[in-house]
């Protein structure tokens, strides 16, 4: 009765997949107007020296930061490590990834790292990506799309439609279904943890300016004020429990 439910709930997703043509009386809407990129305003030694001076202050607050809320993980899971991408033809970008050796890795290329105006722009990337692995987001996402294949082609073959096509689409949907929420929570981690460095969370996060992101469903980002209201509103908790000489813990949720 559970995936009988669940699979119905699937339905308009997959309708909404399938149909791609418009109604003859139904007219397009004119496209949306996209976010205009940011500006690069540094250059390549800038950013580099710049990068290298936020993290020797910004990694081992992130560590203890995450050893703070994961007393009970093994050491590697908060011992980050930390990479440039200094390939110029990959688009401006910062990610959190697991390493070989099951070290959080956080990467920025060095695209990105040239539109960045200060250190607290760099300090508070840095903080949201150390966030991803403080939230577990690369554990659950695993978990949602695993979760989503399974569902996705138990309703495939219900509905008499390849399983592999349901399963695809199922694992979509589970990737897609909580990307926002974790971005969110990210910038709610970063936002303590950029505090902790010492840097100004609400300064930082005006480098989501001309980043983009989106309501939409199939959209990995929430929209950038959605972002800035959460730096803000994290920022005015935190700076609360500054003002009566308490250090508040990291929560996100």
């Amino acid at each position: 009765m559970y995936i009988k439910i669940i699979s119905l709930a699937l339905l308009p997703f997959l309708a909404a997949c399938v149909e791609t043509t418009t109604p003859p009386a139904q007219k397009k809407a004119p496209p949306k107007p996209t976010a205009a990129k940011p500006a690069v305003v540094r250059s390549s030694q800038s950013a580099l020296s710049a990068f290298s001076r936020v993290t020797r202050r910004m990694e081992p607050v992130a560590e203890r930061s995450c050893r703070e809320v994961h007393r009970n993980a093994p050491t590697k899971f908060c011992d980050f490590v930390i990479k440039i991408d200094k390939n110029p033809k990959t688009p401006p970008n910062a990610m959190q990834s697991i390493g070989k050796d099951g070290r959080p890795v956080i990467t920025f290329n060095i695209n990105l790292m040239r539109t960045l105006r200060n250190d607290h722009e760099f300090a508070f990337i840095f903080g949201h990506e150390a966030g991803h692995q403080i939230g577990q987001h690369l554990s659950r996402v695993r978990g949602n799309v695993t979760a989503g294949a399974i569902l996705g082609g138990i309703l495939a073959g219900a509905l008499g439609a390849s399983v592999d096509s349901g399963a695809e689409l199922g694992s979509q949907i589970g990737f897609f279904s909580y990307a926002k929420e974790h971005e969110l929570q990210a910038d709610r981690i970063g936002t303590h943890i950029t505090y902790r460095g010492g840097y100004d969370p609400i300064i930082g996060a005006r480098s989501f300016a001309g980043r983009g992101g989106s309501n939409a469903f199939l959209s990995t980002h929430p929209p950038s004020q959605d972002r800035v209201n959460t730096v803000h509103r994290t920022a005015a908790q935190i700076r609360a429990s500054r003002a009566k000489g308490v250090t508040p813990p990291i929560t996100w949720k």
